[in-house]
């Protein structure tokens, strides 16, 4: 059995991004007892290099307009977006900027100048139909420089402790249960109040450097009650503007006969080393544009190709030589030289990574509905995003601007409360909870559970191209798993503790993602169904949410407020730039 550590505190912070270090660092500054964990090493992981890069570079006193810019992210979004929310994070990314500078993180210059790149008009930079400036923090330099910083002011930073239980009493969250990854050591810890800043939920696909975000705060808020937003919507899955299907229409591209050998023996090297819509393939066996790879390998077009050589000034001379290429660089790569990487069709999978799901927020202090607790960053469903990503820099200044506010409310409620007490009987079941999988004699490998959850969710003909069939035949089967084989999981060793407690939450989270994903009745931004290929306005200008009643996963539909809808008498072309594959 392992030994156990018990730990007091004011503040708990569960993750160690951009989120978890302002949500320690401003709870900090209230004076207060802090306490960040993250289950792996703070100031090393804890953030994907997306979270390392931009963020939103907005200033009124140059004349930017929060209320135009809040227009652009709208209509990128498909109207699904929190505006308030949006304006938010707007209106206070200078003042978070602010901090980082006075933490010690260094930005990305020119010519001596802060680089700012991209404008309001500015449609080709970022996502399609970014619409804002941004500024880049210096590679992979945040995290270190922040975690000197925490420990500099008094945070207590606990490495490599995976928090897998939330302890409850009278309908609080009085605390957590978790254990150390390397050597098994229980952790009880008594906080006041509990923010959870663990970012995005991911199925561990090979896609994307996401493997540890397996939604671990959202399956602990979810089974004390609080609500998780928006888990049919996919990051990764791009619709590229109407354009591009027309330009397919009249007529062909051409491949490139002269790709570079080398791309061709290393297939898998250069997905997730960079952003997210460069590392899409754009040409298909046929030489056609790619409007949606998963759409391609369906119509039966693969293997696709990213051709470099097609990629524009911008993103060679700066942005690639900003965030580097690791990966590639280890293989020896350079990507910057120009050439084609080849997808096969086994490349063409779910990502499963999604910015605008989390916990629901319910008020503009974080806190998701369940006293003395709170989400950040990734892990916050403000909606802020709505059915598609927000654009360049948006994920790191939400990540900020929540981290900050979660850490007020979280100070906010510690000063009006006082009984903060957990009973024997409450921490024993939790820990009877977290060591379940390390206490069993027999059981299912965590690999090999995951391995099968990969067979149902990674394809693309079950989470990009959906179908009503594809989805509950998955969804029975993920039914299966959670009500049989996980409850049968067995861990050998630390390590496969952890596996076991992440490979347990992804098994929830694809099962909100299939029943989500059936319950939304239309297609809209990164959410396809082959059975109903068009927005459906007004009747899914709305938002879902998944909560736990009687033991089952209720499913609520939140209409967005009637002030936020588009012009719906405008034609549906110039409301939706993208096309759905079947339009």
């Amino acid at each position: 059995m392992p030994s156990e550590k018990l730990i007091q505190t004011d503040v708990l912070v569960i993750g160690a991004g951009m989120a978890g270090f302002f949500a320690a660092m401003k709870a900090k500054e209230q004076g207060l007892d802090v306490t960040l964990t993250d289950k792996a090493f703070a100031g090393k992981a804890g953030s994907t290099h997306f979270s390392e890069g931009d963020i939103i570079y907005f200033r009124q006193d140059l004349g930017h307009n929060a209320k135009e810019w809040v227009e652009q992210i709208s209509k990128n979004c498909e109207y699904l977006n929190n505006r308030e929310w949006d304006e938010i994070c707007l209106l206070e990314a200078e003042e978070r900027y602010d901090d980082l500078v006075s933490w010690g993180v260094q930005f990305y210059e020119k010519d001596g100048k802060l680089y700012v790149f991209g404008t309001p008009k500015d449609t080709g930079v970022g996502a399609p139909g970014s619409a804002y400036q941004m500024i880049a923090q210096q590679n992979r330099k945040f995290a270190p420089t922040m975690r000197s910083r925490a420990l500099e002011v008094g945070v207590r930073v606990l490495d490599r402790l995976m928090i897998t239980e939330l302890l409850e009493q009278d309908g609080r969250v009085v605390g957590a249960v978790g254990f150390n990854t390397n050597s098994g050591d229980l952790y009880v810890v008594k906080s006041k109040a509990t923010i959870l800043a663990t970012g995005s939920s991911s199925l561990k696909a090979g896609a994307y450097p996401v493997y540890s975000y397996t939604g671990d705060g959202e399956i602990m808020a979810y089974k004390v009650g609080a609500a998780v937003a928006s888990k049919e919507f996919m990051y990764g899955v791009t619709y590229y503007r109407a354009e591009v299907q027309r330009a397919r229409e009249s007529g062909k591209a051409e491949i490139s006969k002269h790709a570079l050998d080398e791309s061709y023996r290393y297939p898998f090297a250069i997905g997730g080393d960079f952003s997210g819509w460069f590392n899409k393939p754009n040409i298909n066996a046929e030489g056609e544009p790619v409007v949606f790879p998963a759409w391609e390998a369906h119509a039966g077009k693969a293997p696709l190709y990213l051709d470099f050589s097609s990629a524009s000034g911008w993103l060679m001379k700066d942005y690639l030589k900003r965030i580097g290429t690791p990966q590639a660089d280890k293989i020896g790569l350079d990507i910057r030289r120009g050439m084609q990487i080849k997808w096969p069709s086994s490349r063409i999978m779910t990502n499963a990574i999604w910015n605008g799901s989390g916990v629901w927020a319910e008020d503009k202090n974080c806190s998701v509905g369940v006293p003395g607790l709170y989400a950040a960053g990734n892990s916050c469903g403000t909606m802020a995003s709505g059915a598609m990503y927000g654009g360049m820099g948006f994920a790191s200044t939400h990540a900020m601007v929540t981290g900050a506010r979660a850490a007020m409310g979280a100070a906010a409620y510690i000063a009006q409360n006082t009984d903060f007490s957990v009973s024997p009987q409450e921490v024993a079941r939790a820990k009877a909870e977290v060591c379940r999988p390390f206490e069993r004699k027999g059981g299912f490998s965590p690999e090999w559970v995951t391995q099968t959850l990969h067979g149902l969710t990674i394809p693309y003909y079950f989470l990009d191209i959906k179908h009503e069939k594809r989805l509950q035949a998955a969804l029975t089967l993920v039914e299966f798993l959670r009500e049989h084989i996980v409850p049968k999981i067995r861990a050998e060793s630390p390590h496969e503790w952890r596996l076991a407690h992440e490979t347990a939450n992804m098994v929830t989270i694809a099962e909100m993602r299939f029943r989500s994903s059936l319950f939304r009745t239309e297609s809209r931004g990164n959410h396809f169904r082959e059975d109903y290929p068009k927005r459906d306005d007004p009747n899914w200008l709305a938002w879902v949410k998944v909560k736990k009643a009687d033991e089952q996963m209720s499913l609520i539909k939140v209409p967005i407020p009637r002030a936020w809808w588009p012009d719906l008498s405008k034609p549906y072309e110039e409301l939706y730039p993208r096309i759905m594959p079947m339009e």
